[in-house]
């Protein structure tokens, strides 16, 4: 259960009778000191009107008095018990337009000392008692100082609260003795993250000076910090860090200079927001929690030594075996059965239980000693597996850290429990810097959609949102989630005459077979501190309620015109998107389509101009989209004195295989000619009355009237006109569009493609002229071939002939 806080509201200025989203951007100071009475200044944009606070711890804090400061800034005055738990607490503002970001304060048990300037030198520094929390900033390039006086033996702890208070301040604390000699620092730390703390023990009597600065010696006006100065405990991790619920357990807190506190504690169930331990003794109390995770399953505690093969008995699971790497090079072993077949959930927990530890896990056949699986970090750093067993038999688990470290306060715990059945539902971010909506704020006589995400884990299946807690006129609409979707489309929507109000609802879902009996929660997360690289997440926060509330009315209600013609495959759809305008409002209307289902797209955002009354949305369908009904919505916003939202009802948008397809056959065309496009028709689902068919995607100077069918049409010829400024060439690009008229309304569809070549015509072939026939000459006399006798004499007598 949430607190639902009356409130007496003081100095109310009403200027707008229409709801738009407030923002909250900060709450000052950052924390307060229980069992006092306070005043917070919650800062942001459009407060006016706050109506309440919603607090998501179950008690603790009681709103007395929200006064109106400005449009932007109220005053809230509180009550936090004595017995307040300490730590983080958060806020949201719901006015009669919207409802808030959520954002955090701290309780703590220490009373509140502001830093006065000068205090940058340690011969000048602040003077301050034990046992407060010091409210400072560092500016740039700051350093500030606070003297303490300590006695020799005692303890004196240091924790700085910086980071965690959602300012992206990098501080650096250090303690030194009046002698200037460092008995400690710390920049980041396991328990704090970017938060450093120190505890040590004062080895004399005297001054000692604590220093704050920005760990490279920047700062600015934001950075901001709570510095808890005093003989407090401070354990940085618990061994064992978890237990089985209702069972009284032995704890050590570890990581004191004292050495261990050791107590001991009845496991409870989470109940509420944050239950972690905070660890108190006749000096003080933790001003942070220890990580505790209780457990339906028993410990089994690591007994030394365990850092290689043991022939102990083997656990049976499901168990927690809980360790400390204690020294460099350390490594336990643990010991448990399985049964081939069985799958088996390995969680490591080291860094998440605040531990210095980067765990790594390896499983090993226990006799073999062949190694089945391992991880390192799945859990960034810490480690999950799934583990199969092979065969029947022990296994051994190894733990090490991954750089081979050890210390004494190295605690891991590993928890190995069968596979169960969850859900978790969260809204997706529309904006990855705010918290913009991910409340649901429903305007009076109007509605408000979202898209909810779904994680499965260990089972699969349809999805169902329960209507449970709703606040009082809104009802949810929603068809059930797909099981191959972790997405639905959810409607909320608030009676005419609806009371203004509100609250944080556990909002349940639960699989669709109510027999399977596997229920899961929402939980949602924003950041409050990013920074480099690439706005990296440093510190946020997660709540597990959803705040949800009746909001003032708005001047233009959105309808969806409910289509009366599916979706086909490879094909569009425009659909009309009506509003309904108040006399005087005629501001544009920024549309957005959140969900689509799997195969089907849209643009990012349709306007509706100003003064206009409708809109086209227009869909379309990939050739493998997921035929069936889906539920759909359209979002709007308009500028009523900032962005307020509406949606429309929840439509159904279906998506079929298309009526008809094309077989087209490639063709050529000479240019400057007319050729045709055969086209063959196949049928699937019958229409009535005649479609029409056009080739599309075609370059310009390439024209091909339309043609009309019918359902008995089985081909269809297209006639292709060219001229001589048509292009030459290959065109791949074209396609025919099918248009099909239905109750009224078109079924459009791309229904096959095709290329059309457009080729030169041949050059003629010109023949060549006669030429005159040459004068023929006089053939010249055919000797008579001479005989062989002949050939002998005129040889002779050439010889004679010569002698002379």
């Amino acid at each position: 259960m949430f607190l639902l806080l009356s409130i007496l509201l003081v100095s109310v200025a009403t200027t707008a009778s229409f709801a738009s989203s407030p923002r909250l951007s900060g709450i000052s100071p950052r924390g307060v000191q229980r069992g006092v009475e306070h005043t917070l200044r919650f800062s942001g944009e459009r407060l006016t009107d706050a109506q309440e606070v919603f607090l998501y711890d179950p008690v603790g804090v009681e709103v007395l008095e929200i006064t109106q400061v400005d449009a932007n800034n109220i005053d809230v005055k509180i009550r936090v018990a004595a017995d307040c738990r300490l730590g983080e607490h958060v806020a949201q503002v719901r006015t009669k337009r919207g409802i808030s970001d959520y954002r955090s304060f701290y309780v703590g048990a220490l009373p509140a000392v502001a830093e006065a300037e000068p205090n940058n030198s340690i011969e000048a520094p602040q003077k301050i008692e034990q046992n407060v929390t010091v409210t400072g900033v560092v500016q740039n390039e700051d350093v500030d100082y606070y003297a303490v006086t300590c006695t020799k033996g005692q303890r004196l702890s240091v924790e700085i609260e910086a980071i965690r208070l959602g300012i992206m301040f990098d501080s650096f604390i250090s303690l030194v003795d009046s002698k200037r000699f460092e008995l400690a620092s710390s920049d980041d730390s396991s328990l704090g993250n970017q938060d450093g703390l120190i505890s040590v023990t004062i080895p004399e009597d005297g001054e000692y000076y604590v220093v704050v600065r920005e760990a490279s010696y920047g700062g600015n006006g934001g950075s901001q910090y709570r510095l808890h100065v005093g003989p407090f405990p401070r354990p940085t991790v618990a061994y064992p860090a978890g237990g089985p619920k209702g069972k009284e357990i032995d704890v050590a807190f570890l990581g004191d200079p004292t050495g261990p506190i050791n107590q001991k504690l009845t496991v409870q169930d989470q109940t509420g927001f944050r239950d972690d331990l905070f660890v108190s003794d006749d000096q003080g109390i933790t001003p942070s929690p220890i990580v505790f995770r209780p457990s339906d399953f028993e410990n089994a505690m690591e007994v030394e030594p365990n850092n290689t093969w043991t022939e102990v008995a083997p656990a049976t699971l499901p168990i927690a075996f809980n360790g400390i790497i204690e020294s460099a090079g350390d490594q336990d072993y643990h010991r448990f059965s399985a049964k081939k077949g069985q799958n088996w959930d390995i969680h490591c927990y080291g860094r998440r239980l605040k531990s210095g530890l980067d765990p790594v896990i390896n499983v090993f056949n226990a006799t073999s000693k062949a190694h089945v699986v391992g991880d390192d970090d799945a859990r960034r750093p810490d480690c999950y597996l799934r583990f199969t067993a092979p065969e029947d038999g022990d296994y051994f688990i190894r733990v090490r850290d991954h750089l081979n470290r050890g210390q004494a306060d190295f605690v891991y715990r590993v928890e190995i429990t069968s596979p169960q059945p969850t859900i978790a539902f969260s809204i997706p971010r529309v904006d990855r810097y705010s918290q913009q909506r991910q409340q649901i704020a429903v305007p009076q006589g109007n509605r408000f959609a979202t898209r909810f995400n779904a994680g499965r884990y260990a089972f699969g299946g349809e999805l169902v949102l329960l209507q449970d807690n709703l606040p009082p006129g809104i009802t949810l609409v929603a068809k059930p989630m797909a099981s191959n979707l972790n997405s639905m489309p959810v409607v909320f929507e608030a009676a005419e005459g609806a009371e203004l109000s509100g609250g944080l609802v556990d909002l349940r879902g639960r699989h669709a077979d109510e027999a399977q009996n596997i229920t899961g929660g929402f939980t949602n997360t924003a950041d409050f501190a990013l920074g480099t690289p690439n706005n990296a997440r440093y510190y946020g926060c997660t709540v597990d309620r959803l705040a949800m509330a009746v909001v003032d009315k708005l001047p233009f209600k959105l309808e969806m015109v409910q289509p009366q013609v599916p979706l086909v495959r490879d094909g569009s759809i425009n659909l009309k998107i009506k509003v309904q305008r108040d006399e005087g409002f005629d501001a544009p209307i920024n549309l957005q389509f959140p969900f689509r289902s799997p195969g089907v797209g849209t643009v990012s955002q349709v306007v509706i101009p100003q003064g206009a009354t409708e809109g086209i949305y227009p869909m379309n369908a990939a050739g493998n989209a997921q035929v069936g009904k889906w539920p759909v919505y359209c979002i709007g916003n308009g500028d009523v004195a900032g962005p307020a939202w509406a949606s429309t009802q929840l439509a159904e948008l279906e998506i079929a295989e298309p009526y008809v397809t094309m077989e087209i056959k490639r063709s050529s065309v000479e240019l400057g000619s007319a050729g045709s496009l055969f086209c063959k028709i196949n049928h699937f689902t019958p229409f009535e009355g005649e479609a029409k068919a056009e080739i599309l995607g075609l370059p310009p100077n390439i024209t091909v009237p339309p043609l009309t069918f019918t359902k008995d049409t089985a081909e269809l010829t297209f006639q292709v006109e060219t001229n001589e400024k048509s292009p030459v060439g290959k065109h791949g690009s074209m396609f025919c569009r099918v248009t099909i008229t239905q109750n009224g309304e078109p079924i459009v569809s791309t229904a096959g493609r095709s290329e059309l070549q457009i080729i030169k015509p041949r050059k003629p072939v010109v023949a060549a002229a006669a030429q005159p026939a040459p004068v023929a000459k006089p053939a010249a006399p055919v000797e008579k071939p001479k005989s062989r006798l002949q050939q002998l004499r005129e040889a002779a007598q050439n010889s004679g002939q010569k002698e002379e």
